[in-house]
């Protein structure tokens, strides 16, 4: 049997014709999502490097700042963005 290259390229931009563009915007929100992972691990590692610790520096404390950098990563990715989730 005898198959082309160009068959199988022909064919498989057919198959991905035929997606819709709700696949293209699920591609985006997945992008976006890892961008806001990216710059959460980020932010995370550049708060090792604080020099001193803050007057309130507790467990509760430690929380809310993780949750406020992932929310601050979430926004960053959406709204500025890095150009991973444009990639």
């Amino acid at each position: 049997m005898d198959v082309k290259p160009t068959a199988i390229d022909m064919q498989t931009s057919m198959m991905l014709g035929q997606h819709n563009s709700k696949s293209k915007e699920d591609l985006k929100q997945v992008a976006e999502q890892f961008e806001a992972i990216f710059v959460d691990m980020f932010l995370k590692e550049a708060r090792k490097g604080e020099l001193a610790e803050t007057l309130f520096s507790n467990q509760a404390s430690e929380t809310f700042q993780s949750m406020l950098d992932q929310e601050y990563s979430k926004l960053m990715a959406q709204k500025a963005g890095l150009g991973i989730a444009e990639a």
